[in-house]
């Protein structure tokens, strides 16, 4: 089977920063030991009061290999917060070119089974937008492999700064606010891998 994404959105407690991080730390100790998993970044949101405070994202070589390391009796169930995980596959992509110094996009949208193709063809309108403006640095977008989910599909970009995005996604121009799907934006930095 080919590699998987997952994707893990975490609403994490004011000040439970310190043991949701612990936390994942054991739970990278149980995966790793599993192994079958190519990476792994850990992303905490740049405004402290998202709905998603972490998303951990992470490229696993199968479903089987999530499921074996997820099943592990070490894996640690006691994380504050709760976890909206799904494993998802890219479907589109511009080449993404992260620097030491950008912002991270990941956006969940969700979207019914049979709304895949309005769905699809405004992603794109914006992705082309987007694509034009300083600061960008390319997208993946991923859907879920598994049908209903909380959300079928997750875009995650790369842009320079949060400013240059902001001044993106604010021009009248920009077709992503004609979307007619409930989305989660935020802007996160990487803070473990």
């Amino acid at each position: 089977m080919k590699s998987v994404n997952l994707f893990n959105f975490f609403e994490v407690p004011d000040g439970a920063d310190g043991e949701f991080l612990a936390g994942w730390e054991r739970a990278r100790e149980v995966i790793d030991g599993w192994g079958g998993f190519r990476w792994t970044a850990l992303h905490r949101s740049l405004q402290p009061k998202a709905e998603f405070r972490y998303v951990n994202v992470a490229e696993i070589e199968s479903v089987e290999a999530w499921q074996a390391a997820v099943m592990d009796p070490a894996f640690p169930r006691d994380m504050p917060g709760t976890p909206h995980p799904g494993l998802y596959e890219p479907i589109r992509e511009d080449p993404t070119s992260e620097e030491a110094e950008c912002v991270i996009l990941i956006n969940p949208f969700e979207v019914a089974d049979e709304e895949d193709d309005g769905f699809l063809a405004g992603w794109e309108r914006a992705r082309d937008f987007l694509r034009e403006q300083p600061g960008y640095l390319g997208t993946r977008l991923h859907r879920s492999i598994y049908s209903p989910v909380e959300f079928r599909y997750v875009n995650r970009g790369a842009f320079a700064t949060a400013e240059r995005f902001g001044r993106a996604i604010s021009d009248p121009a920009f077709p992503g606010r004609a979307m007619p799907y409930k989305a989660h934006p935020m802007l996160y930095e990487i803070v473990r891998r």
